[in-house]
């Protein structure tokens, strides 16, 4: 007897998104690199290109700029991931619900970890410095919130009896 797993609602919604946002974050990750050592290497020959705008850079941006290739590197890993385990999801594999799961419990970590850091780098800085809003402590901290509540609410779906169930029907052993 053949057993087919039916996916339980929003199953493939979550698999949809998180192999989209993982490529998405990949090519961010790459585009990131190529900027930073489009910036270090004009640096390098003395035409800082950030060089008038450097008063106007947050905090928050001179680091990443600073340190470009750790934060490249942590996009496209991350973005990897996501990829691999959104497309393993729509696959309903078994190994992909923990997976989904593990990333967002390590997302969620490392959200509350960088909002720390941002915090405290912008409590740091010059509080007369100029930045605009998407660079402000509000917006990351807004954005920080969502995130760790998106990460809640995929951790919450992958723990559902449905969704676990789910995944252990679809699981390829036969039982006997």
């Amino acid at each position: 007897m053949v057993r087919q797993s039916t996916m339980p609602e929003g199953v493939a919604l979550t698999g949809w998104l998180c192999a989209i946002v993982g490529g998405f974050t990949m090519i961010f990750g790459a585009v990131f690199a190529l900027v930073g050592a489009l910036v270090r290497a004009l640096s390098q020959q003395g035409s800082d290109i950030f060089a008038q705008a450097d008063a106007a850079l947050d905090p928050l941006s001179r680091a990443l700029l600073d340190h470009f290739e750790a934060v490249a590197a942590v996009f496209i890993i991350f973005g990897l991931a996501s990829l691999i385990i959104g497309v393993q999801f729509l696959r309903m594999r078994p190994v992909a619900r923990p997976a989904l799961e593990v990333l967002a419990w390590v997302v969620l970590g490392g959200t509350l970890l960088s909002e720390g850091a941002t915090l405290t780098i912008w409590k740091q800085s010059d509080p007369n410095q100029a930045g605009n809003w998407i660079s402000s402590p509000v917006t990351s901290l807004i954005l920080s919130l969502l995130q760790v509540f998106a990460c809640i609410l995929i951790i919450r779906f992958v723990r559902s009896p449905a969704v676990r169930a789910a995944f252990r029907a679809g699981a390829p052993e036969t039982r006997g």
